[in-house]
Formats: structure tokens, C-alpha cells, sequence
């Protein structure tokens, strides 16, 4: 208790020779104040210039001119010119009526910048000419923001989804190509026109499930999660006939969805395990020719090499049955997998 006291005591005294006043009036803490306050105005002109410097090296780069916000620039002058008659006739307080007028020639340059009155390809176009460009685009774009806060995480990747989930039976429905254009009205999403029938690029069931994976390592929301197998499902039954490919897409999708929703949850979940049984060295080595990364394990008293775990039985079926086609001897085998483990 004394020491805190005696603490107290010191912070005090060696206070006092701050508050107390001089021949003129003031204390030394009150002009220890003005001069933070000419520091600061010096501080808004070196911070004005090195704002200004760093786009001004720039100022003719089309792109740098459309990353300004017109509206904010002008909004500039709106903010500071009334704070500038505010300090010069009312208050007469000249050091804030001078970061006042540093305010407004900074929204003077961007407002130039920003119209692009100083890229080559405008010399000889009007600056209100340019004005109304600038604000024409900037309106298009204003909404933007807002669209990417309400779309779900990963929409893109949605739409891109559903693109090729649509053509994995070589045949685009008109159906599908509705819905497609349904959510990527309803998402702000601007899509390559699709038309009915065959499609440009033929879309490879490897390829749309690296895909989907790649939707959900970007970790979006198990809802919006949850509501992409009913997209899907939609996708699949939207022209009335759910082919042997959109089945087989759907099943190992849902699964894959199903997983990283419940990854967090824990529990068991079933899948299926496609191995590959070299019969003699033969073999062995075609398999390590064709799967390089792959290791030989023994399993049963056999040795093997397991390709991968997959959600659904027809899909590890398919991925079976292509290595079958090459020759080799392989099999199908349900396992569980410990969600809390991974």
C-alpha cells in the first residue's frame, strides 16, 4: 500500500511542472499540445503526398482508373469543402482548415485519376465526358459487393458444378440449362451460353469429382453444403430421366458431402476400397508403371495396392472395372472409416 502511494506521489510531482502555467498563461502541457497539433498537420501533408505519389507513377494504367471509386472521390469535396468554411469563417481554426483544403486536393487528383482523364486512349475525350462514363460504371458495378456478401461461399464453383454434371451423359437438356441459368441469375454469376444437345466439351466423372473436392476445401457452409446435393439431385432428374453416369455422379457426390459435413461430428462412415491384386511380378510391375506413387502393402496375406476409398459402390465399381479392362486382377471391399480421426 505505501509503495503504491509513494508511486502516486512521484507521478504527480513530476506532473506538476506540465500543468503549470508560465508568464503567458499557458503550461507547458498545453503547448506541449500545440505543438502536436502543428506535428499533425505536417503529418497530414507527408501522409497526402506519399498517398498521392504512390498512384501517381500509376495514373495512366486503365486498370489503376477503374479500381477508384468515383462517388467516394467526389463524396471528398462534399465532406471537406463545408469543414473548410466551417474553420475559416466560424471557428477561424486555420490548422484545420488546412487539412481541410489537403483533404480536398486529394479528392480533386483522385476524381482526375479516377476518370481516367490522364490514360492515353482519353486526351481527347471531355472530362465530363469522362465523369459520366466513370459514374455509368460505377453504378453497374455497386452492387457487386453486396452480391459477393449474400451468394454462398464457392457459387462459382457451384455453377461450374452443375455445367458439367449437365453434359456427363453427352446429352444437355434444356432442363438443366434452366436451372443452371436460375441460379446464376439468382447469384449474380455471368455463364457461357449453353444450348441443348451435345456438348462442346465432354466432361470426365475424374475430373467433376476433383471438382467438387476443390468446392469443399474452400471450407464453405454445411448448409449451403447440404443444399448442393439437392442441387445436384435436381441437376440429375431435371429433364425426367436419370441416366447410369448422373447416378453414378450423384451417389459418389452425395457421399463426398455427406463426409465433409460429418468430418466435424465424428461417428463411422461406410465407403468402398478399390484394390488391385497383382497375380505374379508381371503384374507387380505394370501396376507400378501405370500408379508410380502407389505402394505395395500386404493385406491378408497377400500383397496389394489400394487406389483410393470412394462414397459410393457403383463409382468404386467403375474405377474397378477400369483396371480390370487393363488386365489386372482387382476388387471392391467395404470399410469404415473413423470421421473423428481425420
Amino acid at each position: 500500500m505505501f509503495v503504491n502511494n509513494k508511486i502516486i506521489l512521484v507521478f504527480i510531482v513530476g506532473l506538476t511542472p506540465l500543468l503549470a502555467e508560465n508568464g503567458d498563461g499557458l503550461s507547458l502541457f498545453e503547448k506541449f499540445l500545440g505543438i502536436l497539433v502543428s506535428s499533425a498537420l505536417i503529418f497530414s501533408v507527408i501522409k497526402g503526398y506519399l498517398t498521392v505519389n504512390k498512384i501517381w507513377s500509376r495514373r495512366k494504367n486503365e486498370e489503376v482508373a477503374n479500381s477508384i471509386s468515383i462517388v467516394a472521390a467526389m463524396l471528398g469535396f462534399a465532406v471537406g469543402f463545408p469543414f473548410l468554411l466551417n474553420s475559416i469563417i466560424i471557428t477561424q481554426d486555420y490548422f484545420s482548415a488546412a487539412k481541410s483544403l489537403i483533404a480536398l486536393f486529394l479528392a480533386g487528383v483522385f476524381t482526375l485519376i479516377g476518370t481516367g482523364y490522364f490514360v492515353d486512349k482519353n486526351r481527347d475525350i471531355a472530362f465530363f465526358t469522362l465523369l459520366g462514363k466513370a459514374l455509368k460504371m460505377e453504378g453497374k458495378e455497386s452492387g457487386d459487393l453486396i452480391s459477393d456478401m449474400i451468394r454462398p461461399k464457392g457459387a462459382r464453383k457451384i455453377i461450374d458444378i452443375l455445367k458439367k454434371l449437365a453434359a456427363i451423359d453427352d446429352d444437355i437438356a434444356q432442363e438443366e440449362i434452366d436451372l443452371i441459368n436460375q441460379f446464376s441469375e439468382k447469384w449474380g454469376i455471368d455463364v457461357p451460353e449453353l444450348k441443348p444437345g451435345k456438348p462442346e466439351e465432354v466432361t470426365n466423372l475424374v475430373e467433376l469429382k476433383t471438382l467438387v473436392q476443390s468446392y469443399l476445401d474452400e471450407g464453405p457452409d454445411t448448409e449451403v453444403a447440404e443444399g448442393l446435393v439437392d442441387l445436384i439431385n435436381l441437376m440429375a432428374e431435371a429433364d425426367d430421366e436419370v441416366t447410369a453416369e448422373e447416378a453414378m455422379a450423384v451417389a459418389e457426390f452425395t457421399g463426398m458431402i455427406a463426409h465433409y459435413v460429418s468430418s466435424e461430428k465424428g461417428g463411422d462412415l461406410v465407403m468402398y476400397e478399390v484394390k488391385i491384386v497383382p497375380q505374379g511380378d508381371e503384374q507387380m510391375d505394370a501396376v507400378k508403371e501405370i500408379l508410380p506413387d502407389l505402394d505395395v502393402v500386404k493385406d491378408r496375406g497377400g500383397r496389394v495396392f489400394k487406389v483410393g476409398k470412394y462414397f459410393s459402390e457403383d463409382y468404386a465399381e467403375a474405377v474397378c472395372d477400369k483396371y480390370i479392362a487393363l488386365g489386372l486382377f482387382s476388387v471392391t471391399s467395404k470399410v469404415k472409416v473413423d470421421l473423428s480421426k481425420d
